[in-house]
């Protein structure tokens, strides 16, 4: 009997191990859910004290990229990659030492969500990757992205990928 026991104890745990290792393999590919492949920048009505739609004060002074991309899957890894994120009456230059990303859901329960990452380094030239996960909130739908500073002022927004047309 106690051959059967350890029998069955080790079968059931390389059974786990197994079933585990799928799990992992499913988490490094998540499903993507958004995509961009420009972003728009903040200026003109929308710079600060300003608050837009999704409930983000603007930053306080207009901004220009030169080109911003990202992914968000399921799981709620996100992939921003800003180049060239700088402020032209300062020269062309980005006076921050960080930005951040802010997340924002629109949810059947409770409206806008907006979930703010933890500050990446940024320098002068105004290029950052930000590479993480959120804990997106259920029914999260209509996902916008934004890059902010490490307090939330956004800098720059996503512009949602076109579907293609048939």
């Amino acid at each position: 009997m106690g051959r059967m026991r350890m029998a069955m104890a080790a079968l059931l745990g390389a059974a786990s191990l197994v079933v585990g290792g799928g799990a992992v393999a499913s988490a490094d590919q998540g499903e993507s859910f958004f995509q961009f492949d420009s972003m728009t920048t903040v200026s003109g009505a929308a710079l600060a004290p300003a608050v837009n739609d999704r409930g983000l004060i603007g930053g306080a002074k207009a901004w220009v990229i030169t080109s911003g991309t990202g992914e968000l899957d399921r799981d709620g890894h996100l992939h921003v990659s800003v180049v060239g994120l700088v402020i032209p009456v300062l020269n062309n230059t980005n006076p921050l030492t960080q930005f951040a990303a802010v997340v924002s859901c629109l949810t059947p329960r409770h409206g806008i969500v907006n979930l703010r990452t933890a500050p990446v380094p940024t320098g002068p030239a105004g290029n950052a990757t930000i590479d993480t996960t959120v804990a997106l909130p259920r029914g999260c739908h209509q996902p916008e992205v934004f890059v902010t500073s490490a307090t939330g002022a956004w800098f720059a927004r996503s512009n949602p990928e076109e579907e293609d047309e048939d």
